[in-house]
C-alpha cells in the first residue's frame, strides 16, 4: 500500500508507484489510497489542483496500481486497517513520519512493515517541482509576448 495526493501525476509518482508494485511481488497488490481534498488542505495548506474524484480516477487507470481508494476524512489509517497490507510504502516528501506511524499502527494491534522510499532520479521529482516548472514556462512565454 501507498498513499498521497497524486496531484499533477509525474515520473516521480510512476516510479513511486512502479517500486510498491514490485516489492508487492508477483502475486501482490498494491492498493493506493488517494489523500481527500479536505486532507490536502489540512496538511499541504492549500487545496489540490486537481478535484479527489479525478485523482482517483487517473490512479485507477495506471498499470501498477491494482486498486485505488480514497482516504478516510478523519482518520488517514482508517485505510491501513481496512486494507490490512503487509507492507507501506512512503514516498520521500511524505508528512507521515515512520516512527509516528508504526506507533498508530502498534496502538491498533497491526502489525505492518514500514518503510520510506528516496527521492528518485527523475527531472521533476515532486508537484511542486512540476508546478514551479510549468509557472516558469508561461512566464517566459508571456514575458515574449509582451
Amino acid at each position: 500500500m501507498t498513499a498521497g495526493t497524486f496531484d499533477l501525476i509525474h515520473a516521480g509518482h510512476l516510479r513511486l508507484l512502479l517500486e510498491a508494485k514490485e516489492l508487492a511481488g508477483p502475486n501482490g497488490e498494491l492498493i493506493v489510497v488517494v489523500a481527500r481534498d479536505q486532507n490536502v488542505m489540512r496538511f499541504k495548506g492549500r487545496p489540490p489542483i486537481l478535484p479527489e474524484g479525478d485523482r482517483l480516477l487517473i490512479l485507477r487507470n495506471l498499470k501498477p496500481v491494482d486498486r485505488a481508494v480514497l482516504g478516510d476524512l478523519s482518520d488517514p489509517l482508517t485505510s491501513i486497517v481496512r486494507a490490512g497490507p503487509d507492507l507501506i510504502v512512503l514516498g520521500y516528501d511524505q508528512w507521515a513520519d515512520e516512527a509516528w506511524l508504526r506507533k498508530e499502527l502498534d496502538k491498533r494491534g497491526l502489525r505492518i512493515e514500514t518503510m520510506r522510499m528516496g527521492k528518485f532520479d527523475v527531472a521533476i521529482p515532486s508537484s511542486k517541482d512540476l508546478v514551479d516548472r510549468v509557472v516558469e514556462i508561461y512566464c517566459r512565454k508571456q514575458d515574449l509576448e509582451e
